[in-house]
């Protein structure tokens, strides 16, 4: 370890301590995520088993398709492994080397996929089966597509499940593409990295990497590789890969607070009810404060929950329906269409019926 490395790292230690406080107790990690980073590690000529059962991580579930991890014991795994192998990069590698099963059924989902738009909605939709502190959202606009992620309650060390999620997606685009796709741009927060790092991210992405993003971490793609349409698409599997990950997410979902009231919330936008934070916690059993305060407890804020599941109602609706933009505007919630295209101009950048014919040019 250098003498530069060293305080970089006992920094990081002591946020991710920090961090862990604010970590509800039902967040997790996928097993089969964690087994991969461990191939990756033993390519470092170092031990995994050593690192994770210092970390309290159980190797016999590394092998339980199902399995999951607390989240704290697994920000203590990737604080471990940086500083056992020395590579300050390492969810890079753990990106480039992962394969797509290890994803469970949402890996499946997007070798199957018809574009890349697919694959960007699909990881923004499911990602938090990998790890339930993973949020990400998808944002298109008239010249690319940009996934936007970040981790609830903190960060791993050196953004590290982040760079592995952008990497491992960057990875994809190009096998599946049957070609080399340049993202157009790429933003990781690694405020520190040194200037060999800043080359070696640079040389695997292809374009200039932001290492000080000012708000999320983010992989963007030109419009024309979003569109472009994949030989192996099979819209069969797909969705049968999609309903595995859905039962999954599910069964995982159980232990969110924040989770049970986005369900509220979507089964409510879709009855056509006006959702009020005090007609959810009736539907919980739960004061409107309570409520609030236990989602501001698991890093939520709940008109941001409603506007998040408005946004994919929306996205859902003008994509693959033929309801006029009025109705759609009623049908989420919207009590006057002409807020609803302003929102959609704040969502998409546009108004609702050039999104429309926009999301409608994608290959389907």
């Amino acid at each position: 370890m250098t003498e530069e490395t060293k305080p970089r790292r006992e920094t990081a230690e002591i946020e991710s301590m920090e961090d862990e406080a604010l970590l509800p107790l039902g967040d997790s990690i996928l097993a089969s995520w964690i087994r991969s980073i461990c191939q990756t590690v033993r390519g470092y000529g170092v031990s995994p088993e050593t690192i994770l059962e210092r970390t309290g991580l159980d190797a016999s579930l590394l092998t339980v398709p199902d399995a999951r991890f607390p989240a704290m014991n697994v920000r203590r795994f990737w604080e471990a492994v940086i500083s056992a192998t020395g590579d300050e990069l390492i969810g890079l590698r753990c990106g480039q080397e992962m394969q797509v099963a290890t994803l469970h059924g949402l890996g499946l989902a997007i070798v199957t996929s018809h574009s890349l738009a697919q694959v960007l909605e699909l990881t923004a939709r499911y990602g938090k089966i990998v790890s339930t502190t993973m949020d990400m959202s998808l944002e298109h606009d008239g010249s690319g597509s940009t996934l936007h992620l970040r981790t609830l309650h903190g960060y791993e060390a050196r953004h590290a499940a982040l760079l592995c999620i952008i990497a491992f997606i960057e990875r994809q685009a190009c096998s599946l593409a049957q070609h080399r796709v340049t993202p157009i741009a790429v933003g990781v927060r690694l405020p520190k990295a040194s200037a060999s790092d800043r080359a070696r991210l640079e040389e695997y992405f292809g374009c200039a990497v932001d290492t000080n993003p000012a708000g999320t971490d983010y992989i963007r793609f030109a419009y024309t590789d979003v569109m472009e349409p994949y030989a192996g698409q099979n819209a069969m599997l797909r969705e049968a890969n999609e309903q595995v990950v859905r039962q999954y997410l599910n069964r995982v979902r159980q232990f969110s607070f924040t989770v049970r009231v986005e369900e509220e919330i979507e089964e409510m936008l879709k009855a056509g009810e006006s959702v009020r934070i005090g007609d959810v916690a009736s539907r919980l059993n739960l004061s409107a404060r309570t409520l609030q305060r236990r989602l501001e407890g698991e890093g939520a804020v709940f008109m941001h929950l409603v506007d998040k599941h408005r946004k994919q109602l929306a996205h859902d609706a003008l994509a693959h329906t033929e309801r006029t933009i009025t109705e759609i505007a009623y049908t989420i919630g919207f009590s006057d269409p002409s807020n609803f295209s302003r929102t959609c101009a704040r969502w998409f950048g546009c108004s609702p019926a050039a999104y429309r014919r926009r999301i409608r040019q994608l290959p389907t």
